[in-house]
């Protein structure tokens, strides 16, 4: 089911599981920073499995009250238009870009204007559809195109990433990708042999980039 909000930028998938193979990847007792958190349900399992504190950011009003049951507290903003938030710089554990990014028209400029918030020791990680996979593939073969929403041609996506696309983003905006992991639904282990392929999506985890040149 659909909560089409007039004041969400994108469709959003109302009060979906929360995404087990990035939550994996999170340690215990951590400060995170959900952007795009919808009605909290990764901010909830963190809360209870990990014992992390959780601050989710939503833009669509009736989830951002869904989600303050499950979030330690909760901004309602667009993320496309945030450029600082009221926490201190370098608070942050981590950043976290749950299935998000693809619903955004400039996803490098909402990586670059939290940046500052993250810890120098801390990371980001990002899931992604992967648009490369084996069945879109197929589909363009045979000139199809089409939009299914809950997938990887979900209607409310502006953006569409590759592993290689995904690592370049990451890298354009600051940060050095440290591990990737594949997501799939199905052919698992082609998925670990093939990742570009057979992996229905990617989970990005990085790090702020030691630069000289680069200020945040």
């Amino acid at each position: 089911m659909k909560n089409q909000s007039k004041k969400a930028p994108y469709p959003i998938l109302y009060d979906t599981p929360p995404n087990q193979d990035i939550c994996s990847m999170v340690e215990l007792g951590k400060k995170v920073l959900d952007i795009g958190c919808a009605t909290g349900r990764i901010a909830g399992k963190l809360r209870k499995e990990k014992k992390c504190f959780v601050v989710g950011i939503e833009v669509n009003q009736a989830m951002a009250k869904i989600a303050e049951k499950r979030c330690d507290k909760v901004i309602v903003a667009d993320i496309e238009l945030v450029k600082s938030i009221a926490f201190p710089k370098k608070y942050f554990d981590i950043l976290f870009f749950a299935d998000v990014l693809e619903h955004t028209r400039n996803p490098e400029e909402i990586l670059q204007n939290l940046k500052g918030y993250l810890a120098d020791d801390g990371y980001i990680l990002i899931s992604v559809p992967n648009v490369a996979n084996w069945e879109i593939r197929l589909k363009l073969l045979l000139g199809r195109f089409d939009y299914k929403g809950g997938t990887i041609m979900d209607d409310g996506h502006l953006r569409f990433f590759t592993l290689s696309t995904i690592k370049q983003l990451v890298d354009q905006a600051g940060f050095e990708v440290v591990e990737v992991k594949t997501r799939n639904m199905v052919l698992k282990l082609l998925g670990r042999i093939w990742k570009t392929l057979f992996a229905f999506g990617f989970v990005i985890k990085a790090k702020k980039r030691r630069d000289k040149n680069l200020r945040w």
